[in-house]
């Protein structure tokens, strides 16, 4: 099991992110803006544990951040930013 602090967590994935230069960053940008809106709202997810105002991420390993990535990057890749969004969740 991989926890990250919430802002060790949104660097490792903006690290990862930079290193695709088909991610750019009004693409990134947009990515953020939705994670944050996600987290603001306490959404369920089966990554993040809200306590309080603080937000931990629970990951299997770092594998799953590299999902986390690849999956916006396919999604780009494959004109696919539409779907990538409906019902984002983490």
């Amino acid at each position: 099991m991989l926890l990250l602090s919430y802002e060790d967590f949104v660097e490792e994935v903006k690290a990862e992110m930079q290193g695709y230069e088909e991610i750019e960053e009004a693409a990134m940008t947009k990515w953020f803006s939705t994670l944050e809106d996600f987290v603001g709202k306490k959404q369920k997810s089966t990554i993040f544990n809200y306590k309080g105002t603080d937000v931990e991420v629970a990951l299997k390993d770092e594998a799953d951040l590299f999902m986390i990535v690849d999956r916006y990057l396919a999604a780009i890749v494959n004109d696919e930013l539409e779907k990538y969004y409906t019902d984002w969740s983490l």
